[in-house]
């Protein structure tokens, strides 16, 4: 039996800066691809996640109504949220 582990970022500037390199472009296209209609509108509900036994980093949004929605993976992109969390910071 493995256990998975799941470790969540919520630094906002980690996230902004996350938010940056992706860019606008791809960023639109994600919710795009992911079926989100109502982009979010504040930076309060991002975080990124990071699945131990997957390894797999990805962005999320959770809405204020508490809905939460998988945006895009983030694992080929070298920000700071990215970093912090491979690293174990």
């Amino acid at each position: 039996m493995s256990i998975n582990f799941v470790f969540r970022n919520y630094d906002l500037k980690a996230i902004r800066d996350l938010l940056k390199e992706i860019g606008k472009e791809r960023y639109e296209c994600a919710l795009k691809d992911m079926g989100i209609k109502d982009k979010p509108m504040v930076m309060n509900g991002f975080f990124v996640e990071y699945e131990t036994e997957a390894r797999k980093i990805s962005l999320y949004y959770h809405y204020p109504i508490g809905a939460t929605f998988f945006i895009m993976s983030v694992l080929g992109y070298l920000g700071r949220a990215c970093g912090q969390l491979e690293n174990g910071n």
